[in-house]
Formats: structure tokens, C-alpha cells, sequence
């Protein structure tokens, strides 16, 4: 059976756990390791942005404990693998995040900083991140993880083409300074202490801004160079094929790499701290390694373990191991050697043989009501290693019971689950911030990356005279335990549009999480500006069932607004306010959360002609719920199904967001798409990427796109045409329509196209230079051709009224 615990010394294993499945080359490592007292916190702006063959050389090879710190959890990316965006896209790349440290053998932080989209500038990044509070992130991490050397991917001092990555390495080099000042967010030092970093470095790459980082590299007199071979020293494994796994964990940003068989060179410069000799080969670890007296004779010791390690005697291994532990209650406090009494406990516990599994026969437990653990501990007769205690935290009455187990044993444990422990939600998102920042509780809550409660079990063990406590996580078919409310509420949509004082029904699926029979009551909240019917719903909800009722929203509008609504489910268990979400893809762990549900509901005159349209989507694309919000009838298509498909019966054809990127089969059926325009119909495309398109050109009326964006979401807008139709039908067009934009204009402008196609609007871009190709119109024969960058893709799902009144004169544009 697998080792499923953690020591409650250890920070990383927390975290990370371990298992019991090692082999002699493993071991032999881990052994060495503990010889090396070396930590390396690397900085990047972005899940992704870290070099993963540089982590997996110092975790394995160099055997430090290595670290990435992101400081986004990159909400603002593309998903090119699902539907999640934002919160729930900054959810999966979390997961891949642990994911890739896991196969490296590293740890992973965060900081409150939300990934807003790109921005060309640190001067923008620094607009929308809080500057004190995220140092405070990075010092706390700093402190609490207490590196000897710090990396930034990025230069502070080049200028990149994406704004965050710079603000990274400044922000970094900033917090190298603050860690060590006393006088520097001094609430912290509660709990942690300063900490001086002894360098920081750049790890180069040959100019800031390439597409791909890690390229080739022309070095200069300052920097210097580490060479990461072929193979670890110590299991054989090839570093390169390593790194290429953990790479590819980040599938959601088509992270896809190559790996590498020759020896790699990375190239360093350095920007902070003691100076080092750029032609010593050991140039990146010289004289890093903490002063301490005991140190030395901690070394012979372990090396004693190694002695007893090769002669494969076990039993002696173990013995060995105790005396150590025992020998370190002697050693001062302040002694770094304490770090290592987590990692040999682990090793104690491994070379006894000795495992335990915590498990529940379900995979959810609510809070309030009774559950059943069983603890399987497989301790061998042999071993000499006594179970004295368990404890169980997360029962409402503590479960505390003395044990004098030393064999092999299943126990039933049964309780009522705490009704003060909170429904599973990653910890970041426990407190709702703003567009740039989260608002963690705690440190803890927004550094680590934890996505779940923790549901541990405490054990309390006994061997030749040592004293261990260990944290056993309860999982059920090898996955974490979620807590979810007694009830769960899902709106059938995220967005109403009310239009010309229309009414709407909009449905809410209830879902018992509880065994019993439960009368409820259900109002919506947040609805106080709209005419609502019925007021609230009493039911009995069976167990474990669902049931869905409806509402209807109707428009009482003064004026134009935007409202947040929300559910209250009243039952003897409390009031309840949550969704269920849930993430599961082969390459991370699944994931099931709670988080509040919320209905956008735009309250706006939106006035549009068109009746029955066509949407063949992109990849993962999601727009279709929100154009159900101006059209009746709309028919989803594919690419292939157009050669079937009488294209007349259309009022307008809308193409997906980076179609020719994800299916340039379309070309194809250019000449059915131009003979539906020239007969009068409407054919809208949206944006597509230059960089992995397999066309120089895209659209049935060609036009080359550049990778230009338009990052500010406020920029100015000119009307080149006032009078053009698409400003002024059926919807009039004003400036307000483009305030409350969100994240960025435009994005992947196209450039040089002929003079058939119209320029609707003008901005700017960072240069101050002029765009004109954020909405482009052909009139061909009795139809219309629109080339649409604006980025209304994430406008209409965040309810922004002038971005759906701009596409409803789009769609009806041939009326």
C-alpha cells in the first residue's frame, strides 16, 4: 500500500506529501540529501514563465530544495484545452502548476497579483497590481521559505514585450532588499523572521521579450555559465525528459516542448548580493551554505547512514536514524539542521516499512452530519513501532484516543463533521478582491498553493525512544476528501439581458448533498431593481436528489444597469449560497469546489433585427450563451457540416474566435461563404493569432493579422464614420457604449487591408500610434463581410451593455 502521510515539521511535505515507493537509487539520494542545505527560490510573473530543466537540475541533481514563486496565477491566459476562464482558468493553471513541481520534485508559491491579460508596459502592470501588498506576499515567502539564492526569469532592467514579466524581476529585487529589513512589514516577523538572501540572480536568455524563453544565448563578460547534463547523477534519469514533462503540464497554454539530449547551458547574471567569480565552475553555490556549528557533524553522521545504507541492513538503517533524531534534541534551536528532522522522520518510517491509509467509503462530507474513517495502519511485527495516539480535528466533539498499536489494523472512526468547517474552495478565493489583486485572510491562504481544506488525521508514534507526529490525509479511491454545503444551487445561465422592459425566466437546479428529507425555502438575492415572481419557493427536496424551479426576472427600468444576483437556500443545516464546479483533466488532479453563485443580469435597451443565426465555434469557445441573449434561434455548426447546409436561411453566420488557428479547414468553404454574402447575408469573424496559424492570410475576404493588441480597455475611441450604418442601426452607437470594458480592447489587429473593407473605429495603441482595425466592413453584393479584433468575447459574458449593442447592429446589419 501506498505511504499516505505528512509530517507536521516539514512546510514541503505538507504540501507535496511523499511515498513509500522508493528505490535503492532513490533512497541513496535522499540520503544525500541531507547533506545539502541549500534552498533556490526562482521568481516569474506567470504559471509557465519558469524553467523547468533549471528547477529539475537543482531538485535532483544539486539536491537543493528548490522553489517557484508565480506571481500570477495566470487568470488572463487563452485555455486551449477547455471552456475555463478567468477565476477558473487561474484554478487549472494552479493545478498544472503543482503538477509540473511535482514531477520536478519542487514546491510552488503565489502572490495575491491577478493575471489581467497582457500589457506591454511594468508602468501599466503597476496601475492595477498593489505594489506593497504584493512585496508583502514575496517577503513573507522569502522569509517563511528562507532561499540562499534567488533567480528572476525576467531582467528588471529590459524592457519585455509583456508587461508583467518585468514587473516581476523588479518586484523581486525589491523584496530581496525588504526580507532582510526589520523595519519591512514587521506584523510578519510574529512568525517568521528576516531573512538575507546571499544573491540574486538573473538566469538569461537572449533578450527580453522573445517569444520562447531559454534561447540562445550570447554571452557577456558579466554572466556566467552552469552546465545541467545529460543524465542525473544519481538515478540515471535524463534531466531533459524530466523538464519535458513538467513543461508539458501546462497544456492549457499549448506548453507543449521537445526535450533536449545534449547538456544544456544555462547563463546567470548577477544582480544583487555577494560577488561571485564567473570562471569558478561552481560559480552559481559558491559559499552559500549557512554557518553553523553542527553542521559538520551532522555531515559524518549521515554519511554513517550512507555506510549502513550500502551494507542493506534495514533494521540497523532504522536504529541508526533514531539516534540521530535523539542526538538533535541537544542541538540548539536556532540550528538549521532542524530542517532535516522532517525529511528523516520520513526516511525512519520508510526504512521500517511501515504505512498508513486514512479512507472514506464517500467522496463528499457535509458539515453537521455523521461520518465514518477507516484507518488501515500496517505496521510490521518486527518494527518495534508503537501507534499511541489518534486524533481527528474536524469532529465536532475532538477525538483524541489513546492506541498501543503495533501490528497490522483497521479502525472504524465515526464523528460528526465540524458544522464550522467551510465548504471545499481554493483559499484565495475565500474573500472576493479587485480587478488586480486577491484579499487573502492570511499568508498562507494566498502564498501556498492550497486549492482544498485539509483534512488530516493526527498520529502520534513511537520508536526506540523517538516521539513522531504525523498528518494523514482521509481520500477516498486515492483523491481528497471535498466538503460540500447539505445544499448546492446552479443558474441555467451566467447572464440575463433584459431588454424594452422584457421578462425573463431564469431556472436554478437545486441539489441535495444530504441523505434526509430536507424542507427549504429559496429566495434570489440582489434583485431589488427588477420585478421578481415568485418572491421565494418552499419545497421538500428529497435525498440526494435535485430539483429545478424557476423564476422570472422582468424589467422595471429608470435607468440602464448591470446586477449581481444571488441565491439564499434556507434548511435546517443553514443558509446556503453555493455552486458546485468541478475540474477534471488527465494531467492534474481533480478538483470540486463551492464557490458562491452569481447571475449577471443586464438591464439595457438592446435592439436587434436578427432572428435565426448561425455560430460555428472555435475550440473551446463560449460565446453561444450569451448571443442566446439577442437572438431566438441559433444554430451551432461545425466546419464540416457547412457543405450540407443551406446557408440562406441565416440572418448572419458568426465564426468562432481563433477559428482559422483551430480548424483553417474553413478555407475550404470560402467560395459557399462568399456566395451567402453577395446574396445578403452577414458573415462575422472574430480574432485569430498570427503565431500558430498555417495561413499567411485568414477570412473569406483575405486579411493578414499581426500580433498588435490594444491593451488598455479604456483607451479612446474615434468614429471614422459616424454615419455608417453599423453605428447607428438598429442600435445608435455613443461613446458610453465602450466604457466598463474589461481586461483589453482589441487583440491581433490585422494590417494592410484593401480599400473594400471600411475602418469603422480608430485608437491607439502604447505608441501612441493610431489602430484602425479594430472593426472592418466589406460590403459585397447584397451582404456584408465584418473583421471584428474587438475583444467581445470577454465582454458580453461580463454583461458589458455597449459591447452587446454593438454586436446586435453587427448581426443585424443586413436587415
Amino acid at each position: 500500500m501506498a505511504l499516505k502521510f505528512l509530517t507536521q515539521h516539514s512546510p514541503k511535505q505538507l504540501r507535496n506529501g511523499i511515498s513509500s515507493q522508493m528505490n535503492d537509487a532513490d533512497f541513496m539520494r535522499e540520503l544525500c540529501k541531507l547533506k545539502v542545505f541549500g534552498r533556490i527560490l526562482y521568481v516569474g510573473a506567470h504559471p509557465d514563465d519558469e524553467n523547468n530543466k533549471l528547477l529539475t537540475f537543482f531538485a535532483q541533481d544539486q539536491l537543493v530544495d528548490a522553489a517557484y514563486l508565480s506571481l500570477t496565477r495566470g487568470e488572463g491566459g487563452q485555455n486551449f484545452i477547455g471552456s475555463e476562464k478567468g477565476t477558473d482558468l487561474g484554478i487549472l493553471r494552479v493545478q498544472e502548476s503543482l503538477s509540473a513541481r511535482k514531477t520536478e520534485g519542487t514546491t510552488q508559491f503565489f502572490t495575491r497579483a491577478k493575471d489581467f491579460g497582457f500589457v506591454e508596459s511594468a508602468t501599466e502592470t503597476m496601475l492595477r497590481w498593489d505594489e506593497q501588498a504584493v512585496l508583502a506576499d514575496m517577503v513573507w515567502t522569502i522569509r517563511y521559505f528562507r532561499p540562499d539564492i534567488m533567480i528572476t526569469r525576467f531582467s528588471p532592467n529590459i524592457p519585455d514585450l509583456h508587461g508583467h514579466h518585468q514587473s516581476s524581476a523588479i518586484l523581486t529585487q525589491k523584496a530581496y532588499d525588504l526580507a532582510a529589513d526589520p523595519q519591512a512589514y514587521p506584523e510578519q516577523l510574529e512568525e517568521l523572521s528576516v531573512w538575507q538572501t546571499q544573491r540574486l540572480f538573473w538566469n538569461v536568455y537572449q533578450e527580453s521579450g522573445v517569444k520562447d524563453i531559454g534561447g540562445k544565448v550570447i554571452p557577456l563578460p558579466q554572466h556566467f555559465s552552469v552546465t545541467i547534463p545529460v543524465y542525473n547523477r544519481y538515478t540515471g534519469l535524463h534531466h531533459g525528459e524530466i523538464a519535458t514533462e513538467s513543461r508539458n503540464k501546462h497544456r492549457s497554454q499549448a506548453m507543449a516542448s521537445l526535450t533536449q539530449h545534449t547538456p544544456t547551458l544555462e547563463y546567470f547574471e548577477l544582480l544583487k548580493g555577494k560577488s561571485v567569480d564567473p570562471t569558478a565552475a561552481d560559480a552559481l553555490f559558491t559559499s552559500t551554505e549557512t554557518e553553523d556549528q553542527y553542521i559538520p557533524v551532522f555531515k559524518k553522521l549521515v554519511d554513517g547512514l550512507l555506510a549502513k545504507q550500502a551494507q542493506g541492513d534495514n533494521r540497523e538503517l532504522s536504529v541508526t536514524i533514531a539516534t540521530i533524531l535523539i542526538w538533535m534534541r541537544t542541538v540548539s534551536k536556532n540550528s538549521v539542521i532542524h530542517e532535516k528532522r522532517a525529511d528523516l522522520e520520513l526516511l525512519l518510517l520508510r526504512t521500517l516499512g511501515v504505512s498508513f491509509e486514512i479512507n472514506s467509503l464517500v467522496d463528499s462530507w457535509v458539515p453537521g452530519t455523521d461520518v465514518n474513517l477507516f484507518l488501515q495502519a500496517n505496521i510490521p511485527q518486527d518494527s518495534d513501532l508503537v501507534l499511541t495516539h489518534v486524533t481527528v480535528p474536524f469532529f465536532e466533539t475532538l477525538y483524541h484516543q489513546p492506541h498501543q498499536l503495533s501490528g497490522t489494523e483497521r479502525i472504524e472512526i465515526i464523528g460528526r463533521l465540524s458544522r464550522s468547517i467551510e465548504p471545499s474552495l481554493p483559499s484565495w478565493l475565500k474573500e472576493e478582491g479587485d480587478r488586480g489583486n486577491y484579499s487573502p485572510r492570511s499568508f498562507n491562504d494566498i502564498v501556498l498553493a492550497q486549492h482544498n481544506n485539509s483534512i488530516v488525521v493526527q498520529l502520534q508514534l513511537q520508536f526506540g525512544g523517538v516521539s513522531m507526529a504525523i498528518s494523514v490525509p482521509v481520500l477516498n479511491n486515492n483523491k481528497a476528501i471535498t466538503i460540500a454545503p447539505a445544499i448546492t444551487g446552479t443558474f441555467d445561465t451566467d447572464i440575463i439581458v433584459l431588454t424594452d422592459s422584457t421578462s425573463r425566466s431564469v431556472s436554478l437546479e437545486l441539489q441535495s448533498n444530504v441523505s434526509t428529507v430536507e424542507s427549504i425555502t429559496v429566495r434570489l438575492k440582489g434583485a431589488d431593481e427588477l420585478g421578481l415572481f415568485p418572491k421565494e419557493h418552499t419545497l421538500t427536496l428529497k435525498g440526494n436528489a435535485s430539483e429545478k424551479i424557476y423564476f422570472q426576472l422582468t424589467s422595471l427600468r429608470s435607468v440602464e444597469r448591470m446586477q449581481r444576483i444571488g441565491f439564499e437556500i434556507e434548511s435546517r443545516y443553514g443558509v446556503h449560497q453555493r455552486s458546485l464546479k468541478s475540474l477534471s483533466y488527465p494531467h492534474i488532479e481533480d478538483v470540486v469546489y463551492h464557490p458562491k453563485a452569481f447571475l449577471k443580469v443586464l438591464d439595457s435597451p438592446v435592439a436587434n433585427t436578427a432572428k435565426k443565426i448561425a455560430y460555428i465555434a472555435g475550440k473551446k469557445d463560449e460565446l453561444v450563451g450569451s448571443l442566446k441573449q439577442l437572438v431566438n434561434e441559433i444554430e451551432l455548426l461545425s466546419v464540416a457540416a457547412l457543405k450540407d447546409t443551406d446557408l440562406s436561411t441565416f440572418d448572419a453566420i458568426v465564426l468562432g474566435i481563433r477559428i482559422y488557428n483551430t480548424d483553417p479547414q474553413l478555407v475550404n468553404f470560402h467560395t459557399q461563404l462568399r456566395e451567402y454574402v453577395e446574396a445578403g447575408g452577414v458573415l462575422i469573424t472574430q480574432y485569430n493569432t498570427p503565431y500558430d496559424l498555417p495561413l499567411e492570410e485568414v477570412g473569406a475576404y483575405p486579411l493578414a493579422v499581426t500580433g498588435e493588441r490594444i491593451t488598455d480597455m479604456e483607451s479612446t475611441i474615434s468614429f471614422l464614420d459616424p454615419t455608417h450604418r453599423i453605428l447607428n442601426y438598429p442600435n445608435k452607437i455613443e461613446q458610453q457604449d465602450f466604457v466598463n470594458w474589461v481586461q483589453d480592447r482589441a487583440l491581433f489587429l490585422p494590417k494592410d487591408w484593401n480599400s473594400e473593407f471600411k475602418s469603422v473605429l480608430r485608437t491607439q495603441n502604447s505608441d501612441s500610434g493610431n489602430e484602425d482595425g479594430l472593426l472592418l466592413v466589406n460590403r459585397k453584393g447584397k451582404g456584408y463581410y465584418i473583421y471584428s479584433s474587438l475583444s467581445l468575447f470577454r465582454q458580453l459574458p461580463a454583461a458589458v451593455s455597449g459591447a452587446y449593442r454593438l454586436f446586435a447592429n453587427m448581426l443585424s446589419i443586413g436587415s
